[in-house]
């Protein structure tokens, strides 16, 4: 018998909790939405990176503000260590603003087809200090070029 399909966003999320607790951080914010976003093919090709990109330049970031702390933090295991489940309210506002904003800009018809590029439309939208768009800074995508291929 078939399962109801999920829908995009719903697998989207989920992939962005499951990123969120792979790093082990307590709460979902932007930078996880784009990580879940990267699951998604056609979004994923619509911003030009590959998953393994978004995570390293992510880690990156961490060392970076890490360093400025005066810490230096070497390699990072390459098994990761088990972490919580990341509550299901646990969304940063920016994460939760953006997560709407792709809903509302969408119909009920429309949504699985639609919310996702929205969902990266809105992250492309978001100005440091969120930390989605210090990462998509470091991952040197184009908001412009993106925006004229989600359109």
């Amino acid at each position: 018998m078939f399962g109801k399909q999920k829908s995009p966003v719903s697998v989207i999320i989920k992939a962005a909790f499951e990123e969120a607790r792979l790093r082990g951080d307590r709460r979902l914010g932007t930078e996880h939405l784009l990580l879940g976003l990267l699951h998604h093919g056609p979004s994923a090709q619509a911003l030009g990176v590959d998953l393994a990109a978004a995570r390293a330049g992510l880690d990156e970031l961490d060392r970076a503000a890490l360093r400025m702390l005066g810490l230096e933090v070497g390699d990072v295991p390459k098994t990761p260590r088990k972490h919580p489940r990341v509550p299901g309210t646990a969304l940063t506002s920016s994460a939760r603003a953006a997560l709407n904003n792709a809903i509302k800009a969408t119909t009920t018809k429309t949504r699985d087809a639609q919310a996702p590029g929205h969902l990266a439309l809105n992250l492309l939208a978001q100005r440091r200090p969120d930390p989605v768009a210090q990462l998509i800074d470091q991952l040197g995508i184009d908001r412009a070029a993106v925006r004229a291929r989600l359109a």
